[in-house]
């Protein structure tokens, strides 16, 4: 009776599906932290090498990335349901770098990862980022209304 269970904990494992996150505000311990969520895939190299490990290694730092870059501005312009013109958009994210704010990577997880051996995991990859808004989600909506 007891090893039918490992079977059943086998399947359980290896039929994990892929929940893909999204980007939001939460409320913890009375900070607003936006949450983001970034995708983004291994290097070329890393995918035709067959390597695990380096597939997971540059699709989490191309992750990485894309968090420091104009890309933060358009998911929290998403999360508003906000839409700037190029201008508005630029001077958005240069009154954000003003803050300095250090994107801090959360958790991280394979795409599609439902596959256990010899699989395409981590071709692509998803990664949530912890972002400390200075003023939370108030101050991000002044700050837009700053650069209409």
């Amino acid at each position: 009776m007891k090893y039918l269970f490992l079977p059943i904990l086998f399947i359980l494992i290896t039929c994990q599906s892929y929940m893909p996150w999204k980007s939001e505000w939460k409320t913890i311990n009375g900070t607003e932290i936006f949450f983001a969520a970034v995708t983004a895939k291994a290097s070329p190299q890393a995918i035709e090498s067959g390597s695990l490990a380096m597939r997971r290694s540059t699709c989490v730092n191309a992750t990485n990335l894309l968090s420091t870059s104009p890309k933060l501005t358009t998911i929290l312009l998403e999360q508003e349901s906000i839409q700037l013109d190029e201008v508005e958009t630029k001077d958005l994210g240069r009154l954000i770098a003003t803050h300095k704010i250090k994107p801090k990577q959360d958790s991280c997880q394979s795409e599609g990862s439902s596959y256990f051996f010899a699989s395409p995991a981590w071709e692509s990859c998803q990664c949530l980022y912890a972002i400390e808004y200075p003023g939370g989600r108030k101050q991000f909506q002044q700050d837009i209304t700053q650069v209409k």
